[in-house]
């Protein structure tokens, strides 16, 4: 076994381990830290300070990962392109720019709305707008995982 495919072989296992980490953390959010935001104090003040806390604190918690799984995938990419094995690699950043972008256009604005006061039609938006990066971070890990397995 050469470098390159020992490199190769731990960046998708690492893939993988990042991958899933953000997989298990969308389902918490879409499941319970989304929903429950619905029963905060409806207080507009108490709210708003709710609402700048989970941004604050989510974002720590996710964007550092999210920053290192978009550099692992363009990584697999780039080697995947030069071995001729592109597909899942490629498949894996056509959902990773999904979820960037529903997040960019989509959750980051509604974000930006409830900062300013609570909206409880618009806090249900966002718990349907967030399936579409719930589904696709799930294909994501599926990709990831097909991706480790594969020699």
């Amino acid at each position: 076994m050469n470098w390159e495919t020992l490199w190769i072989d731990h960046a998708k296992l690492l893939h993988l381990a990042v991958t899933w980490y953000l997989v298990g953390l969308i389902w918490v959010i879409q499941r319970v830290a989304y929903p429950a935001m619905e029963f905060v104090d409806p207080q507009p003040d108490r709210a708003v300070e709710a609402e700048k806390r989970h941004c604050d604190r989510i974002f720590l918690v996710v964007g550092p990962m999210m920053l290192f799984e978009g550099l692992l995938a363009g990584w697999l990419m780039l080697a995947g392109i030069k071995s001729g094995a592109w597909f899942l690699p490629a498949m894996g950043l056509f959902l990773l720019v999904i979820i960037w972008g529903s997040t960019a256009f989509i959750q980051m604005p509604m974000h930006d709305q409830l900062v300013k006061g609570p909206d409880p039609r618009l806090q249900r938006r966002l718990v349907q707008s967030n399936w579409i990066r719930t589904v696709a971070w799930t294909l994501r890990g599926i990709v990831a995982f097909i991706l480790a397995i594969q020699r």
